[in-house]
């Protein structure tokens, strides 16, 4: 099977505050993301529900990579700061390597997926569905303001339409 090899680069950004939605999700209209992802080479499902209100997507490739699509959702406090931050990677594979990283096993619905904190705080959430790997990435501590919990990433990843 064809290896991808993806660096993520974590945004550090100093976090004040904490009016961060917390014990809820919110509901996200992802109607104009999936227009923009019309083009792309495939179409990964995405949240209608995350763990904080989005209020901008960015949709990135890794060079040279047609099979890859990272996408971030962020919310911004009054002073164009990053209030929270979460990150998708979807590659058009049967399955992703857990590489160094501990995952436990937990269930999204009816699917198996792994979930792991890594060392940064970053919590991560990874599960195949119909030919797509999904990796979602909440960042944590002093990138986002809201606290987001195991449960709330994975009635997101239960959102996912």
């Amino acid at each position: 099977m064809k290896k991808i090899f993806v660096i993520i680069a974590v945004i550090f950004l100093t976090a004040c505050g904490n009016s961060g939605a917390s014990g809820g999700l919110e509901d996200f209209d992802h109607s104009r993301l999936k227009e923009e992802l019309e083009e792309e080479a495939f179409q990964p499902q995405l949240p209608a529900k995350t763990p904080f209100e989005v209020t901008e997507t960015q949709v990135t490739h890794p060079p040279n990579q047609d099979t890859v699509l990272m996408i971030d959702f962020m919310s911004y406090r009054d002073d164009n700061k990053i209030k929270n931050s979460m990150s998708l990677m979807a590659v058009n594979v049967k399955s992703v390597d857990d590489a160094i990283l501990k995952f436990e096993e937990v269930k999204i619905g009816d699917i198996t997926g792994k979930y792991t904190v890594n060392d940064a705080g970053a919590i991560i959430l990874k599960w195949n569905k119909e030919g797509i790997a999904y990796n979602l990435t909440f960042y944590g501590g002093k990138v986002s303001e809201a606290e987001v919990t195991k449960e709330e990433l994975i009635l997101t990843a239960e959102s996912f339409e």
